[in-house]
């Protein structure tokens, strides 16, 4: 089974999307949306002026079909979309190892049709449509001095030959996501942990929050 991307604040107790040769649970339908803010200022007897004002967040829309037939709980999954939810949580998107938007979402709506139960009335086939808005936390998404990266960590220095390490660097570039670094060194994003439990004290407790110029040390 390979995983291939999740919405939530990791990998491992977010919403996952995974496919295999039995299984395939991956968002359908999506939609990623964006629209402008302008003022309309009428003129008399002649065509109105309009004047561009902004922008509104983006809205990102998908459907995901969990049932008990590929291995998932549809209720423990519900019931996370609806903690997400109220409580206003920002979620990382990664989508087939890609980070989807500038920075992260919260769900804005959420809308489950449970289609099938089991004998005894849990939820056995749900499809769950998730409507997410954009959020920013400034002009470049990390404007407070609460969310400014880590010290970064000095290279790495091997002290039995007296040398620089053999391990390999990589310094993070806007975009990045340890699911999509971690693709690009060892083929699959799953294998992020590996990076993340190298760097901890470079990335902090959120492995979801990294930063450019951040230089990380990607095990062999």
């Amino acid at each position: 089974m390979a995983l291939i991307g999740y919405l939530g604040k990791s990998a491992d107790d977010g919403i996952q999307f995974v496919v295999s040769s039995e299984v395939f649970r991956t968002p359908k339908n999506m939609q990623w949306s964006g629209s402008a803010q302008y003022t309309t200022h009428k003129r008399h007897a002649t065509h109105a002026l309009t004047e561009f004002t902004g922008l509104d967040p983006d809205r990102f829309s998908f459907d995901i079909l969990l049932t008990t037939a590929l291995g998932v709980d549809p209720l423990k999954e519900v019931v996370k979309i609806f903690d997400y939810e109220r409580n206003g949580e920002a979620l990382g998107l990664v989508i087939g190892g890609k980070a989807y938007g500038k920075y992260r979402w919260t769900i804005k709506s959420h809308e489950t049709k449970i289609d099938y139960t089991d004998k005894v009335g849990d939820m056995y086939v749900v499809e769950v449509s998730v409507e997410l808005l954009e959020y920013l936390k400034g002009e470049d998404q990390n404007t407070s001095s609460a969310s400014k990266p880590p010290a970064q960590a000095p290279a790495a220095v091997n002290t039995s030959g007296g040398g620089t390490s053999s391990e390999t660097t990589y310094t993070v570039k806007k975009g990045d996501c340890l699911w999509g670094i971690a693709k690009k060194f060892y083929g699959s994003g799953a294998q992020y942990r590996k990076i993340y439990d190298a760097n901890r004290n470079v990335i902090g407790k959120n492995p979801n929050l990294i930063y450019p110029g951040q230089v990380l040390t990607i095990p062999n």
